[in-house]
């Protein structure tokens, strides 16, 4: 192994091949950053490049226009009658760009060459994955601004709190609590509870019940695993069958197509968003495809992944959100558990599950 550590030490001393060491590094990432990002099945990425884009009025960057539907109507008319004038206006909006990046990793070449296993791969592909995570991240904050926005408008243009202590008094227009969530005696609580049939149906009927169509639902594992639960009232004999041996191996849930994440520091569990086709809801865009660049500075090994992207929520109206804990999150946040079931920071992601650090792992691990 110390042969191949070698084999890229020296390609990187020599100028010419830097490049070629990079390029045969970054197609790998491209691949296992597209498998990773759930927002990529929400809304499918368009390639797009410099030629497809226009300047911001507003800052020296990259943006693409994006138009939207123009509005149309009819109306009743008599023999004699005319229809109203109507002066088409296209909409657009702009779509900008940012770059995700991960950190810049370093290593002395006489410490690469003691690792019996290809650390700089290791790096190279959990470096990808934090980059889809961020990605993730940024999205779905997004989409919930858009979720708050409507439920503040539904409201008289207020936060209104919405737990289960004012469930009937506040409108739930873009937001609803889960069954469960509404009956539970404690009023302030982020405990996730399990989902119920109704409450997926009564999420659906939040985008239908306005000229949308519900398309896809968004969940974390760990709700996902409830679902397990649901009774032969529920599934029916057959599937209560299926489900008890292989668990769900269907990619539809009542008849909608559901994204599973095991992001539970990004999709906290007891949030459960639907959304409509990817036509209805806004683009997302990758300007430049994840590059990876590697170097070597005297003896120091160094390399970085980054990726430009742009997402679009162009209608707002198209996201809606179902929450199965109790407590309020909305903008008043009246029982303070925003910081419990909303996406952490970007520094607390990915947190270390193993305690090797602080000497616990067998045969060190103090036996109690």
């Amino acid at each position: 192994m110390q042969n191949t550590f070698q084999m890229l030490i020296n390609q990187l001393s020599d100028p010419a091949l830097k490049t070629k060491v990079a390029a045969r590094f970054g197609g790998f990432v491209r691949d296992r950053l597209r498998e990773s990002s759930f927002v990529e099945q929400v809304l499918p990425p368009e390639n797009v490049d410099a030629a497809q884009c226009q300047v911001s009025v507003n800052h020296d960057s990259l943006v693409k226009i994006v138009s939207l539907e123009p509005r149309s109507r009819a109306s009743v008319v008599n023999f004699r009658g005319e229809p109203r004038a109507n002066f088409i206006r296209g909409l657009r909006v702009e779509c900008a760009f940012f770059t995700i990046m991960s950190d810049m990793f370093q290593k002395p070449e006489q410490e690469l060459l003691a690792y019996d296993f290809p650390i700089t791969k290791v790096v190279e592909d959990n470096s990808v994955k934090d980059i889809g995570e961020i990605q993730d991240r940024e999205f779905l904050i997004h989409a919930e601004s858009g979720v708050q926005a409507l439920q503040v408008e539904a409201n008289g243009g207020s936060a209104t709190a919405l737990h289960n202590a004012t469930i009937g008094s506040t409108v739930e227009f873009s937001v609803t609590k889960g069954e469960f969530a509404r009956t539970t005696g404690a009023a302030d609580t982020a405990l996730s509870l399990p989902v119920q049939r109704p409450d997926l149906v009564r999420l659906m009927k939040l985008l239908n019940g306005n000229r949308l169509q519900c398309a896809m639902f968004l969940m974390s594992e760990v709700d996902y695993n409830d679902i397990l639960q649901w009774t032969i009232e529920d599934q029916g004999m057959a599937i209560q069958s299926e489900t008890l041996v292989h668990g769900i191996k269907f990619n539809t849930l009542l008849g909608m197509r559901f994204i599973r994440t095991i992001k539970t520091d990004i999709l906290r569990p007891g949030n459960v968003y639907a959304f409509t086709a990817p036509e209805f809801l806004g683009r997302f865009y990758i300007l430049n495809q994840t590059k990876f660049y590697i170097d070597k500075v005297i003896n120091m090994i160094k390399f970085v992944a980054w990726k430009d992207v742009g997402m679009l929520i162009a209608n707002i109206a198209s996201v809606r959100k179902l929450e199965l804990y109790a407590g309020d999150a909305s903008g008043a946040d009246a029982d303070s558990i925003l910081a419990d079931v909303t996406p952490k920071a970007e520094a607390d992601l990915g947190a270390v599950n193993n305690r090797a650090s602080a000497g616990q792992y067998y045969p060190s691990v103090v036996q109690f």
